[in-house]
């Protein structure tokens, strides 16, 4: 079954069963590269998650959000973290769970994030940082017009450490 239409939209609390069991379910392609997924990831986690990602949207430091297929089920997550310092970039985040990946999920879920990011018309710059062997992740960012700049070590620590990162841009157009 194919996924025709990829929404984003906020989290709410009624989302944290939900949320809770797309990780566990998707353990095997998260854990290598998100930190913060485990085993028996809870609900009570996805809760003190889905209200930190509130609290960070009233700040104005990130823009948090589920994204949601048609039937409004969960297949994910993508934000936006702004740039709070000089020197600092917006950088963009996603996820999707196992059952909805390789559908171009987290792909159609950038070029939203791309263009909420290019609603500012101080932002003239968007990053994504992605493991330098996360395959996918930086696959999605090829397919969203992203440029690779250069790797550095240490800007993704990962439950082994720190890692060498790959950095992508996407200059305004």
């Amino acid at each position: 079954m194919s996924i025709r239409h990829v929404g984003l939209r906020p989290f709410h609390l009624q989302d944290a069963a939900s949320f809770a069991q797309a990780v566990n379910e998707s353990l095997t392609s998260l854990t290598p590269w998100m930190a913060w997924a485990h085993d028996n990831y809870c609900s009570d986690e996805a809760s003190s998650w889905i209200n930190f990602t509130h609290i960070q949207r009233v700040k104005g430091e990130a823009e948090e959000f589920a994204i949601v297929d048609e039937n409004d089920q969960l297949l994910g997550g993508a934000g936006i973290r702004f740039a709070q310092q000089p020197g600092e970039f917006c950088a963009l985040g996603y996820w999707v769970r196992s059952t909805a990946q390789r559908q171009g999920v987290a792909t159609r879920a950038v070029a939203q994030l791309i263009a909420l990011g290019f609603q500012s018309p101080e932002v003239k710059l968007l990053e994504i940082l992605a493991a330098a062997d996360n395959r996918a992740s930086r696959a999605v960012a090829e397919r969203s017009g992203f440029s690779f700049v250069d790797y550095r070590y240490g800007l993704i620590v990962l439950e082994s450490g720190p890692v060498n990162t790959a950095i992508y841009h996407l200059k305004r157009g």
